[in-house]
């Protein structure tokens, strides 16, 4: 009861300072005199609810927040837990951030395992409005406390997780990925699709091609039996499943499944492998049910497939297709970043003069991230492209004595990889230390400087 002491000794503290009394508080607060005396002089008080907690807080003009840990006990007044209560305290304190809080309240209510549903709901809710870091300590509660270790509350849980952690340190979200696997199989077949499409987005991200094309073989696989339910009108009703956020059309992870499996083989130097994917991930639109979001994603796979074709032509040594490459990017501009990694590397491959397209599509990072078009690849991808890009930009000057310019591009590439966290990056940096004498001082010395 110490912190319920503490709570009504502030209250009247800070009515004394004011010279305020409970007539003067109750016409400021709209709450009754009598409430108030009830909360403050009876034996035993009346608990606050969250509500009169935040009426006084707004009357008595101090900040949001304020008593915000003494009202904790109010939360288990009476040594029980009150939902009435600790529902409203427990969304306000992950809306201003008092984590510290929400471990405690969260703790404590655990304590009685009936309480998990409940708390499962709440990292729901604050999932599905956007809140993905918010929501992170009542799922690391649910997954602790869950005595069922093939719940599909776990799965969820797991799954939820896992994606409020795909933040842009590369490790962390490695290990995410491999603490959430196990349990990828146990996911209702939605939220199963759009795991298995971020997982091959993480490993596309971090270079790990192997474990990639593993997940877009089960991502096709899984999508190609839903797709062959709905056809024959044998697919379950989905009511009762948790939701996927964002929603995506059956087509968006089918034809994901063959296009990661296209890069998976590229970054393998399987390249006539990855031929032929190409022409089917173009080719949907006979895909049955298309709604317009599906028919717009339709027409996104038929632009990503004429970039891959470009890549692997270029990949191959055929430079003829560069024009076209710059007409494409020209056309496509979220592509642009990509195209370049690509163009830039095989010029280094194959000592190419790629000056005028260069000048033609390159800007920094700033002023790329001002004047995208759109938001289709999350920043996090964007930046990575642009850290393997500074990194063969450095390369080529390199190559053509352009010393200040490599120099420059390095010191882009190590400021990228040190906020990504990415290993990949770390071993393209590591790979300039085999090139002339010039850039060996330059990677210590900027590694310093980032330190």
């Amino acid at each position: 009861m110490q912190k319920s002491f503490e709570l009504r000794s502030a209250i009247e503290k800070e009515m004394a300072s004011q010279g305020l009394n409970f007539s003067t508080l109750s016409e400021k607060s709209g709450i009754n005199r009598g409430v108030f005396s009830a909360i403050l002089n009876s034996t035993p008080p009346k608990p606050v609810s969250f509500h009169q907690l935040d009426t006084i807080t707004r009357a008595l003009g101090m900040p949001p927040g304020w008593l915000f840990d003494e009202y904790v006990g109010e939360c288990f007044y009476g040594g029980k837990p009150n939902r009435r209560r600790i529902e409203p305290f427990l969304l306000a304190c992950s809306e201003s951030g008092r984590t510290d809080l929400v471990h405690e309240v969260l703790r404590r209510l655990l304590e009685d395992l009936k309480y998990v549903p409940f708390v499962f709901e709440k990292g729901e809710e604050l999932f599905m409005n956007g809140h993905f870091i918010q929501s992170i300590p009542f799922y690391e509660s649910v997954i602790e406390h869950e005595k069922h270790q093939h719940s599909l509350r776990l799965a969820v849980s797991q799954y939820r997780l896992f994606r409020a952690r795909l933040g842009e340190d590369g490790e962390e979200k490695l290990k995410a990925a491999v603490r959430f696997e196990p349990f990828c199989g146990l996911l209702p077949i939605r939220l199963r699709l759009d795991a298995l499409l971020r997982l091959g987005n993480l490993y596309y991200e971090l270079g790990k091609y192997a474990e990639m094309e593993a997940a877009a073989d089960e991502l096709f696989e899984a999508a190609s039996g839903l797709y062959a339910e709905l056809r024959s009108g044998k697919a379950k009703p989905q009511e009762d499943e948790p939701p996927v956020r964002p929603v995506k059309s059956l087509v968006f992870y089918y034809g994901s499944g063959l296009l990661h499996k296209q890069l998976a083989l590229i970054g393998q130097k399987r390249y006539e492998e990855a031929r032929p994917y190409g022409e089917r991930y173009g080719n949907l639109d006979g895909f049955e049910g298309l709604d317009d979001d599906g028919r717009a994603e339709v027409e996104n796979f038929k632009v990503f497939a004429l970039g891959n074709m470009l890549d692997l032509e270029l990949t191959l040594g055929n430079l003829s297709v560069l024009p076209a490459y710059s007409a494409y990017m020209q056309r496509h501009p979220n592509e642009t970043v990509s195209g370049l990694v690509n163009i830039v590397e095989a010029a280094n491959r194959y000592d190419a003069d790629v000056d005028r397209l260069l000048e033609d599509h390159y800007v920094p990072l700033d002023r790329y991230m001002a004047q995208r078009p759109d938001n289709y690849y999350p920043e996090p991808i964007v930046r990575s492209s642009f850290a393997s890009l500074h990194f063969h930009l450095a390369v080529y000057h390199n190559r053509r004595g352009r010393c200040a310019q490599a120099a420059e591009h390095v010191r882009h590439c190590w400021q990228l990889s040190q906020e990504l966290n990415n290993p990949q990056h770390f071993r393209q940096l590591a790979s300039l230390l085999s090139l002339p004498p010039m850039f060996v001082p330059l990677v210590p010395e900027t590694a310093g400087e980032a330190e």
